[in-house]
């Protein structure tokens, strides 16, 4: 039998449906030897209750939803783990979707959501105030935003990381390793406000930190021939480090300098946000500005489960979680040998 029913075991027990309920509920009055002959059939029919039908009876469905932008990305496969693991702690089941960096089929899964009977819901959104993220608003159904801000939306609470502290210790870092000249590559056509916010802060911290030096930011878009022009332009420029604002940048930068023959933590230093497991398992290991993923999950978790708690809405309070820099072999000292031959070889 592919699903028992109620009815099912209430057939082979010979009672009524309703006394298979009530025994699972702790009700009625019912003989010991009623109770033990239902529970063992319950049990060797391994019926499960139907939690749709036990929604509709409560407001309390102990479900919600979560929507990252793509599970391909350890980051994001990370930042899911870290919520779901909080919310089974809580006894809550989660209904997980991706929207693959693209609006439409954010909006595609929130409508599908909205479909559902769900306590709240998670969500790294795409940046943008969209008729999906609108129709979430519109619901007043508990709702948090983790990873990203959406411009123009005031009454959602984020759970977001803080770019700023990061990036200047790794600059400050790599000022104290010798260099002087550091490549940023930046990501706009993601249209992140999270990811652009990054730009600014590496912009800001270059001009503050790299006094008698330069940041120059070279921006890609997520083909590999973008990724090789953003490469090609910091090494001409003479750049002696690069930052990565987005890890699957950084995985094509890893390439590409090992196919030129630069070698990482030697002739040129390299350090990518998100810290994510494959950055430490790689010869050299990867340095990380690191937005503490399992701490902006856990908040999240807990600010979603206290809306549901108290049934109304936090507001559009932004929670910021520090980032911090994670310092690996393949940031090391400068040398002017390497700046040298890598305009050489440009």
């Amino acid at each position: 039998m592919a699903f028992v029913t109620l009815k099912d075991v209430a057939q082979r027990a010979g009672v009524s449906a309703a006394a298979v309920s009530q025994i699972l509920h702790n009700k009625g009055r019912f003989s010991i030897d009623t109770r033990r002959l239902v529970l063992k059939t319950v049990e060797e029919m391994g019926y499960v209750p139907d939690q749709r039908a036990r929604s509709m009876r409560s407001s309390d469905t102990k479900t919600v939803g979560l929507l990252v932008p793509d599970l391909r990305n350890p980051y994001f496969a990370d930042l899911v783990a870290s919520m779901e693991d909080e919310l089974y702690r809580h006894g809550v089941s989660t209904l997980i979707g991706t929207s693959s960096e693209s609006v439409e089929r954010q909006d595609v899964f929130i409508e599908n959501l909205l479909g559902q009977r769900i306590d709240g819901a998670i969500v790294v959104p795409q940046g943008v105030k969209s008729p999906g993220v609108q129709s979430l608003i519109q619901r007043d159904l508990p709702l948090v935003f983790v990873d990203r801000r959406v411009p123009g939306v005031e009454s959602v609470p984020f759970v977001v990381s803080d770019p700023y502290t990061g990036i200047r210790e790794a600059l400050e870092e790599l000022v104290r390793l010798g260099h002087r000249h550091v490549g940023y590559m930046s990501h706009p056509s993601l249209e992140s406000f999270s990811i652009d916010e990054r730009e600014t802060a590496f912009r800001e911290a270059a001009a503050d930190v790299l006094a008698d030096g330069d940041g120059v930011v070279a921006a890609c878009d997520s083909t590999y021939e973008s990724r090789a022009a953003a490469v090609e332009m910091l090494l001409g420029a003479g750049v002696s480090a690069i930052l990565c604002a987005y890890s699957p940048d950084a995985f094509t930068v890893i390439g590409l300098l090992h196919d030129r023959g630069v070698a990482i933590g030697e002739r040129m230093s390299l350090v990518s946000f998100d810290d994510i497991s494959a950055f430490t398992v790689m010869t050299p290991r990867i340095a990380v500005i690191s937005q503490q993923a399992d701490l902006m999950g856990k908040q999240g978790v807990e600010l979603l489960l206290q809306l549901i708690r108290s049934g109304s809405m936090d507001g559009g309070i932004t929670h910021s979680v520090p980032t911090m820099f994670i310092k690996r072999e393949s940031v090391g000292e400068v040398s002017s040998a390497s700046v040298a031959n890598q305009s050489a070889e440009v």
